[in-house]
């Protein structure tokens, strides 16, 4: 049986992570696998002015974060890796597409 092409592979691999199929299929910037320099998705560009926008959302966030005690952070933050490690395989399969690596290698970047 021949393994799926690189941009079928890549649509399973975030279909299984629940992204939405419009945020890389449906937008104007190319990206291109290192593996075989198939295309594998379209991505929205984002304006300066929107860029802008979300660095300043991110700041705002952050000056809330850091007023976070320390000890629910980092639960916070146990509970993330939890999530992380329920989805490893899907993740690895990704990275695996996005990065080139191997799948181990990916696995353990995760």
């Amino acid at each position: 049986m021949p393994a799926p092409d690189t941009a079928q592979a890549t649509a399973a691999a975030l279909e299984a992570l629940g992204v939405p199929r419009a945020l890389y299929a449906n937008g104007s910037l190319a990206a291109y696998s290192p593996i075989d320099g198939a295309r594998i998705g379209l991505v929205r560009e984002t304006a300066p002015s929107e860029a802008d926008a979300m660095i300043a959302a991110a700041h705002a966030a952050f000056l809330q974060w850091r007023l976070v005690p320390a000890p629910r952070r980092g639960e916070l933050v146990r509970l993330f890796g939890e999530e992380l490690r329920a989805a490893k395989d899907q993740i690895a399969a990704l990275v695996t597409l996005e990065a080139g690596k191997i799948v181990s290698e990916a696995a353990g970047e995760v």
